[in-house]
């Protein structure tokens, strides 16, 4: 197999898209005893403000992710959480705090429960569940379930987009997202292969992972065709931030975004 070996990295111009609102529909049951709090801000598809007995505090919605403010589908993500919640009573069922000490929450209105909502629809990818993590299970399934339907994010047509998306594939058997030893050592030994039947540009494509923290914006000329596959490694100088481990061992999900910021190729895996 032929791999490409990336050197060059380049900015990303990400373009709003448009969705559709609907209302909440997800089957689930709200757990009893939780805390009751309203929403009095959204910051953007996954955080916002919360008062809960008399004080307000900054929550980060468990288990998804929603695209960054400036990336293709931010402002629909976080409009859609603003339709939903702000302003609302919910039920609040807490499962930690993250590294900013943002309190990490399920959200639910009435029956509906906010995080799937929003990965059900489209508005948000799920992320690999943790210990604590409830609906883990579930959110996963909703976003294999949004994808399958092409609905927000995963349609053709966001981001202003016309025409079909070039459907690139993962490679699972070309790909190595735990090599031996210590992850943070071994950055040439930890890549994601892409196949396509046909030459294909990528050039000023994306690729990224689950969280808001890793981006790969592929050079001018990168090019995907059906007798050389494109290999990326971790440690390519593409990967912003740059020399860190992108690829959780736990599991991932890997994404290839077009140049308006569709997704061209999805895969997730498992440790």
């Amino acid at each position: 197999m032929n791999r490409v070996w990336l050197t060059l990295g380049a900015a990303f111009v990400a373009v709003s898209c448009q969705t559709t609102r609907t209302e909440p529909s997800t089957p689930a049951t709200q757990p009893d005893g939780l805390d009751t709090g309203v929403v009095t801000r959204v910051n953007d598809g996954d955080s916002g403000l919360i008062e809960v007995g008399g004080s307000v505090v900054e929550f980060r919605l468990e288990g998804i992710n929603a695209p960054e403010q400036g990336e293709c589908y931010g402002e629909e993500s976080s409009d859609r959480l603003a339709a939903l919640a702000q302003g609302a009573t919910v039920g609040v069922e807490r499962t930690g705090v993250d590294q900013f000490d943002r309190n990490l929450v399920y959200l639910w209105l009435d029956e509906a429960l906010v995080n799937l909502e929003l990965v059900s629809e489209g508005h948000a990818v799920a992320t690999t569940p943790g210990e604590g993590e409830t609906w883990g299970a579930s959110l996963i399934a909703a976003e294999d379930d949004a994808a399958a339907g092409e609905r927000g994010l995963w349609s053709d047509s966001a981001c202003g987009g016309t025409g079909p998306v070039p459907d690139v594939a993962v490679d699972p058997r070309s790909s190595r997202f735990d090599p031996d030893g210590r992850d943070e050592e071994v950055l040439e030994a930890e890549w994601v292969t892409f196949d396509y039947g046909e030459t294909l540009d990528v050039g000023g494509w994306t690729i990224r992972d689950e969280s808001s923290a890793h981006r790969c914006v592929l050079p001018a000329g990168t090019h995907i065709s059906a007798d050389r596959p494109l290999t990326v490694t971790s440690a390519d100088q593409c990967w912003d931030p740059g020399e860190t481990p992108v690829w959780n061992n736990a599991g991932d999900l890997v994404l290839l975004l077009d140049q308006l910021g569709r997704v061209a190729a999805r895969h997730r895996y498992t440790g």
